[in-house]
């Protein structure tokens, strides 16, 4: 009896016979093996799909296209204006020009796409709303500061006629004359920015109706009517990465044209993308953004690695190709505008005003437009343009573009405020957009990067674990094989 309660022992959970145990082992461990094996081989590219497809912008339910549609992470842009203060001594006596940096004054920066249309080609139309906030306390100085700077209205007018019939250009120091125009103007920061002011020098022009002013406005700043306007930017179509990843938010056309009209050759060619949407840059050595402010390309080359909040991403950084006129970089001689390299004209898309676009400080420029002038400190640490972009996502860890706006003061017989200068470009702003990844973002991002690699090798645990018990199957079997074959000498026999 002893024996038969030892072979029908229970504890209340059922019973389970030796055999039953082996064969449980064995089938458990064909189930992990199995498991192991289809995720090992299956997840990481049915993973990499649902991930690549939910960066992308193809719908409007898609991950990618929510970020993009309304940009999550915090960006600023920033005002560092030129103060000139020494205008009358460069008037009488042809003295170097004297400029003080005041700034910056901080805007927080909101980025909206509107009008948003998705095409059968794999692009998507749309235009971009931008809208700034002032944050005074971030901000060195108000927005009520005076600053003085050459006047862009009489720059923009004697630029249209240097080159008429002198009578013309006599006629044109008359206007000066009788409306009190004079070289320097002062205006607060925010009459220059965004406010914008009432010229009577503008009022006039635009009543002539002159050909070349193109000045849409009827007041003048450099900012005025962009904020929270759905068109100044223009019309832009991008690849959405449906079909091809690696063209994910490079912009095909700009205003409905593959190629701009304000630059001859490749100089015109739109490619890039905006800076807030990429493709899996991946190591790339270099990466290309559109921008609408210089109506061209900006290339930026790999320079080491940032990290932030756990992710590493690939650094690129804006050398000197940038603005190179052809002096060192053949290829960009269709930029060449007569002048030291250095500096982009921008005046062609920018209502002919005979204005350029440098680095801030002319930084990367011929020594030339640093000697010119008084108030220029240049350095890589302050005005490189770099941003850093995670390599397997794409998602932007942190960005700082930043560009300076010059105006050409040209020495012109026949108007007065003009003919007792010195050429010169003549530094009136510069402005940088930042912008750094968020923790939330950054750890979702983070958790979707190790999502992948994790389930990879959990299945290839599983794998291990199944092998593991395949062996513990065989040890159990061989256990009760060799009990079997063993007889003790004083076994009773049972009889009915």
């Amino acid at each position: 009896m002893d024996r038969l309660r030892r072979i029908y022992r229970s504890d209340g959970m059922g019973y389970c016979s030796p055999k039953c145990k082996v064969w449980t082992t064995f089938s458990i461990s064909i189930l992990l093996f199995v498991i192991g094996l289809l995720t090992s081989i299956f997840w990481h590219d049915s993973y990499g799909r649902y991930l690549r497809h939910q960066l992308t912008v193809s719908d409007s339910k898609t991950q990618g296209f929510k970020n993009w549609k309304e940009t999550p992470i915090p960006m600023y842009l920033e005002f560092y204006m030129f103060n000139w203060t020494n205008s009358e001594d460069v008037i009488k006596y042809r003295a170097k020009p004297k400029f003080q940096e005041c700034g910056p004054y901080v805007y927080y920066e909101h980025h909206i796409r509107q009008n948003v249309t998705f095409n059968n080609n794999d692009t998507v139309t749309y235009k971009t709303q931008r809208i700034w906030k002032f944050q005074q306390d971030m901000s060195t100085g108000s927005l009520d500061d005076n600053i003085t700077t050459l006047n862009p209205i009489a720059v923009f007018v004697a630029n249209m006629v240097k080159d008429e019939h002198y009578l013309v250009r006599r006629a044109v120091n008359f206007f000066f004359e009788e409306k009190e125009v004079y070289l320097t103007i002062t205006r607060t920061v925010d009459e220059f920015l965004f406010k914008g002011y009432n010229d009577t020098l503008l009022n006039i022009a635009l009543k002539l109706n002159i050909s070349n002013l193109n000045l849409p406005y009827k007041t003048f700043g450099w900012f005025v009517n962009r904020n929270g306007s759905i068109d100044f930017d223009g019309v832009f179509n991008m690849y959405s990465g449906e079909h091809d990843g690696s063209k994910l938010g490079i912009i095909t056309q700009w205003n409905y044209e593959h190629q701009t009209s304000y630059y001859p050759g490749e100089c015109g060619i739109i490619n890039g993308t905006s800076g807030e949407l990429w493709y899996p840059p991946k190591g790339d050595e270099e990466v290309s953004l559109f921008a609408p402010d210089l109506c061209s390309n900006v290339q930026l080359h790999l320079n080491g690695t940032y990290e932030a909040y756990g992710l590493v991403g690939d650094k690129y950084i804006a050398r000197d190709d940038v603005f190179d006129n052809g002096t060192f970089y053949p290829k960009q001689k269709c930029f060449a505008n007569g002048y030291p390299t250095g500096l982009r004209s921008v005046s062609k898309c920018k209502y002919n005003a005979p204005a350029y676009m440098s680095f801030p400080h002319f930084y990367l420029a011929d020594r030339h437009y640093v000697e010119q002038v008084e108030g220029m400190n240049p350095t890589a640490a302050n005005h490189t343009t770099y941003l850093s972009l995670e390599p397997d996502t794409g998602v932007p860890l942190n960005v700082f573009a930043a560009f300076q706006l010059n105006l050409l003061m040209l020495n012109i017989a026949g108007i007065n405020i003009f003919s007792n200068v010195t050429t010169t470009m003549i530094p009136s702003f510069w402005f940088c957009q930042r912008a750094e990844i968020s923790k939330s973002l950054a750890l979702l991002t983070r958790f979707l990067l190790i999502l992948r690699k994790l389930v990879t090798y959990i299945g290839y645990g599983l794998i291990g674990l199944s092998l593991g018990l395949m062996f513990f199957f065989g040890y159990l079997v061989y256990r009760e094989r060799s009990k079997m074959s063993i007889v003790p000498e004083d076994e009773e026999t049972f009889c009915t």
